[in-house]
């Protein structure tokens, strides 16, 4: 019986060791790089990726953090059809292995039909597979209009539920209005601790992201 539980230990702790760089930290308490592996990361999206007003963007914050290599392909004002158009001119050229699609912010903002969207980013990321790119797309941040949020909100649901891999921006801009006008003052864009939100919120999905890639290029 003993044998039989110290075999089953054993085992045990294989299956931990090959799960343990994933639990570790995106950062030291130093700020050295705990991921060594050679991968780039594009960000393809509008101003909330470029980092209105002044191109200070969440994609910065996280290369320092990380020491990963975050390209951001950001442009104000794209929408999904811009993004698209931009693959092949934007992305592609720079061989990334990981390419963050978020959009549908200015196409929402705009009335565009939430369908068109989805389509969109669907293409753009069979183009990225189909040349050996995996994509994840972040769902966008809030808008503070109500009919623009509520396509928006849409195309998170949306998105959730297909099977990409997501990460959820929204999130920690989950604040009732009025509230909500102190991290977006112009109801678009975030002030800067917003961009520090959006920062942490994908060092926090990094470990899983990064488990995908793996994945991915076997």
């Amino acid at each position: 019986m003993k044998a039989v539980k110290r075999s089953w230990l054993f085992k045990s702790g294989l299956t931990l060791f090959g799960f343990l760089p994933f639990l570790y930290p995106v950062v030291s308490p130093r700020g050295s790089q705990v991921y060594t592996e050679d991968v780039t990361i594009v960000a393809l999206g509008d101003s909330n990726t470029w980092g209105y007003p002044n191109g200070h963007s969440w994609t910065h914050i996280v290369s320092q953090d990380t020491g990963l290599r975050v390209l951001n392909r950001g442009v104000n004002g794209a929408t999904t059809a811009d993004m698209l158009r931009r693959v092949k001119s934007d992305v592609l050229p720079v061989r990334p292995s990981i390419c963050i699609i978020m959009g549908g912010t200015n196409d929402a903002d705009r009335g565009h039909d939430v369908d068109e969207m989805f389509r969109n980013i669907q293409r753009i990321a069979n183009e990225l597979l189909a040349n050996n790119v995996l994509p994840v797309v972040g769902l966008p941040i809030p808008l503070v209009e109500k009919i623009p949020e509520e396509k928006l909100q849409d195309l998170r649901d949306r998105l959730t539920a297909a099977a990409f891999i997501t990460v959820d921006f929204s999130l920690d801009f989950d604040y009732p209005y009025p509230e909500i006008r102190k991290y977006l003052p112009d109801g678009l864009h975030p002030i800067p601790e917003g961009k520090k939100w959006m920062a942490a919120r994908l060092e926090k999905e990094l470990p899983r992201i990064l488990e995908a890639y793996t994945k991915f290029r076997k």
